[in-house]
């Protein structure tokens, strides 16, 4: 959410398509979404930060569950969160995560969600969201970890394709293995009761489909120009696959939780 990373909305061509598709990703496994915040203690009043809320698709559901909580979202794209309905509740303001314009020991719970995986300086970030964490407050982050989703049968052109994007992203600075890091980032960073759950996302041809039609074309633009047509063989190969009755798809997600001292 700085300057620099792997993900820059206000930079893309097509945005507004692209802001389609993020509401779309943003609707998946959102069944467990309060039960999650719940586990991960989430506060049932006092003021709670989500960064990187895009839509704000999450902050609504923790404003609409947990009433006596104010929830402030923030990101850096004011084109992302302009004209979004609120609850009274609920506050949205452009924020830059490694300069957040709160007091020290402010909030009582921060939450972010497919951010780590864009960052430059994710220890910075940590020490960034710690500061304006209460003592006791925690820090829950969901992310992935690109290494672990797997296709079956996996067509040939998929793992050139995706070994040139986590490489396209690590040189636009993120980190597409971020998510077996997070825990150790958490200990490094001064957290304690640290909370770690590995997911498992499974699916077969619908939900591949899914993610051809909203993940994987945004995910070609990791890619050099020159290997580009390669990537849409591999998009087109993972169609021909999500046709297939028997084929299936897996992938873990990491879920990691730690409270302040």
């Amino acid at each position: 959410m700085n300057a620099t990373g792997s993900y820059q909305f206000e930079l893309l061509e097509g945005r507004n398509h692209e802001a389609n598709m993020l509401a779309e990703r943003a609707q998946m496994r959102l069944d467990g979404f309060t039960d999650l915040l719940k586990r991960h203690g989430f506060p049932e009043q006092g003021r709670a930060l989500e960064v990187g809320t895009a839509q704000g698709i999450r902050a609504r559901l923790m404003a609409e569950h947990f009433p006596n909580t104010h929830i402030t979202a923030i990101d850096r794209s004011d084109e992302l969160i302009a004209n979004i309905s609120s609850y009274a509740n609920l506050s949205f303001q452009h924020a830059d995560l490694y300069a957040l314009p709160f007091p020290d020991e402010h909030f009582d719970f921060v939450y972010a969600r497919l951010v780590f995986m864009h960052l430059t300086n994710p220890i910075k970030a940590i020490a960034s969201l710690r500061r304006v964490l209460k003592p006791g407050g925690r820090l829950l982050i969901e992310d992935a970890d690109r290494d672990c989703m797997f296709f079956e049968p996996a067509p040939a052109s998929f793992s050139k394709f995706w070994e040139k994007v986590q490489q396209g992203q690590r040189r636009l600075g993120g980190d597409p293995n971020v998510g077996r890091k997070l825990a150790p980032y958490l200990k490094e960073s001064g957290f304690s009761n640290i909370t770690t759950e590995v997911q498992p996302i499974l699916g077969g041809g619908p939900e591949i489909e899914f993610l051809v039609r909203t993940l994987m074309p945004s995910l070609n633009i990791y890619l050099d120009p020159k290997d580009r047509s390669d990537g849409h063989t591999a998009i087109n190969d993972l169609y021909t696959l999500s046709q297939n009755p028997n084929a299936s798809f897996y992938h873990f997600w990491f879920v990691v939780s730690g409270g302040k001292v």
